[in-house]
């Protein structure tokens, strides 16, 4: 009865990990090209078939094409997407969009020669160059410091000096100091030298020089209270200075911007860290890695403006727990292309059709028998995803009925290696596609490796997810650029999410991939969710970081 029933979707609230059900036909909006026919058609085809409401159709102005130029992205499309919700008041209804055919698939990185780029090449090369002097005047501070000691002559210093060789040189002048310090019997006259070393560690290592070196050199219980005292305020400061830092790294990158981050590096890890800092942004700078595909991008368009260098994080993504999205609203994309348009709208009829029958098949797993310690191994290398393959495997074998083929030699599947295929996943033969593969309809699967969503649209091209797609696969995903290998979603957790049958293809992705505004892109229809009949796998079953957990848990 009505109790019974009251009971039963509290105890569903309850299990559920997200605050929101499962993605429905009203909550997509499909984004297409206004001069393209095709992409129109294609998307009042996907519309009609998966009963979305036809005024969800975003028509864009710009060139249909593969690639679209960052300033185009953000002074034409995304202000035209964003307006176009506002005006059909579905700002806060549309979960996830759609790109369909033509429209671009990767957004170019922003010009190296942009005005932003060369201010702040600029602005850092010089004041890598007076953080340079400054670190001499301190050296030869130091090595003055010794009345009537003659201090060691050191040769000038180059301005390009590695911080390597600069940090090796002020220690060295701190070490002779503290030497000699330590060689004067009286107190009294020890003190300046003291107060020398003092200011040239402040200066040179920053409040968290200050620290270390205090927690190093004395025990704490032992110290004067004011000592003590002067300590405990120095670490609430260094705690404030480090908030303020991560409130600036958010923000987008300008001189403005870098000059509040060097204010606040100065002051927690000195002029050392300083020179660091501008020397990781002038390499970022000369490796300009801004560009992205448009879906990654595009799910990042209700966020005040972020810096475009690598990636953000996505904050859909399990990890993150279930934080209040409403600051950062995150959108799911995923995209219906294909080498040709008529396989294109064959991944609509093949995910709706096969969600009535259940996907059915066997599930290919290609690992290359990299040993990998959960313990001290590293996240995003190599071992963890090679790993994360193997635990798939296991995980399949223990927990379903499903037939798993796992293979842990170097060399991949080959020609007629994987008949019947519903799930594949495996690495790593770049841009060149292995044809092992009997897709069955609706098959799930990735290869990860750096190019293979460079294209999707080459009838004939090698790199793996434009292949796979002319090879009938259902569902896909990869970079359309170089992303490192931690942008993937593990194995593991990806497949094991769609298994359990409680998540659309779009909702697994974007629980179990780590970034936004990089070069990952879904190619799929966004609501499929091949396993939905079938269940194979227990939400109890699934990998512990993303198994339900009553919303009241104990911490």
């Amino acid at each position: 009865g009505m109790i019974g029933r009251s009971v039963a979707l509290t105890i569903v609230v309850l299990m559920t990990t997200t605050a929101r059900a499962e993605l429905v036909p009203e909550e997509v909006a499909v984004i297409a090209m206004a001069r393209s026919a095709e992409s129109r058609r294609l998307a009042d085809y996907y519309v009609q078939a998966r009963g979305i409401p036809e005024s969800h159709i975003c028509l864009l102005s710009g060139e249909p094409g593969a690639s679209m130029r960052r300033d185009a992205w953000e002074h034409q499309t995304r202000p035209e997407i964003y307006a176009w919700l506002n005006e059909n008041e579905l700002r806060t209804k549309i979960r996830c969009f759609v790109t369909v055919w033509d429209v671009p698939l990767k957004i170019e990185r922003r010009p190296a020669d942009g005005p932003v780029s060369i201010s702040r090449k600029n602005y850092l090369a010089q004041s890598r160059r007076s953080a340079v002097d400054r670190v001499a005047d301190l050296i030869e501070m130091l090595d003055a410091s010794a009345a009537g000691d003659p201090a060691k002559a050191r040769p000038e210093l180059a301005e390009d000096v590695s911080l390597v060789d600069l940090a090796e040189r002020f220690k060295d002048a701190i070490r002779a100091a503290q030497l000699r310090a330590r060689a004067i019997e009286s107190s009294e006259e020890r003190k300046p030298i003291n107060e020398v070393l003092e200011r040239a560690f402040l200066v040179g290592s920053g409040l968290n020089g200050m620290l270390r070196s205090a927690a190093q050199h004395g025990n704490l219980a032992e110290m004067p209270p004011e000592v003590t005292a002067r300590l405990q305020r120095l670490g609430g400061q260094l705690q404030g200075l480090n908030e303020g830092l991560k409130a600036l790294d958010a923000l987008p990158d300008s001189v403005t911007r870098d000059i509040q981050m060097l204010g606040l590096i100065q002051k927690t890890g000195g002029l050392l860290s300083v020179l660091q800092w501008m020397d990781q942004q002038l390499e970022s700078l000369r490796k300009n890695e801004t560009y992205s595909s448009f879906d990654s991008e595009l799910s990042l368009l209700h966020w005040p403006d972020y810096p475009l260098t690598r990636w953000q994080p996505n904050l859909m993504h399990y990890r993150w727990g279930d934080l209040p999205h409403s600051r950062r609203a995150t959108v799911m994309v995923s995209r219906l292309e294909a080498p040709t348009l008529e396989l294109a709208r064959k991944l609509i009829d093949t995910a709706i059709a096969t969600e009535e029958a259940g996907l059915k098949g066997k599930v290919y797993l290609d690992s290359r028998g990299i040993p990998f310690d959960s313990a001290t191994g590293k996240q995003g290398s190599y071992g963890q995803y090679d790993q994360s393959l193997r635990d798939l495997a296991d995980r399949l074998t223990r927990h379903t009925k499903l037939e798993v083929v796992l293979n842990e030699e170097a060399t991949l599947f080959q020609a007629g290696d994987c008949p019947d295929t519903a799930i594949y996943c495996g690495w790593y033969s770049l841009a060149r596609y292995v044809d092992a593969f009997d897709f069955n309809p609706g098959a799930v699967g990735y290869h990860m490796a750096s190019s293979e969503a460079s294209t999707l649209r080459k009838p004939g091209g090698k790199v793996w997810c434009n292949a796979m797609l002319e090879d009938g696969i259902g569902a896909t995903l990869g970079p359309t650029a170089e992303p490192y290998l931690a942008a993937f979603p593990l194995p593991d957790e990806f497949f094991s999410l769609l298994l359990t049958g409680r998540y659309t293809l779009v909702e697994a992705y974007y629980r179990t991939k780590p970034y936004n505004s990089w070069a990952m892109v879904l190619v799929g229809d966004p609501l499929y969710n091949p396993f939905k009949k079938s269940k194979p796998l227990a939400a109890d079953a699934l990998p512990v970081q993303l198994r339900p957990r009553p919303l009241h848990e104990p911490e």
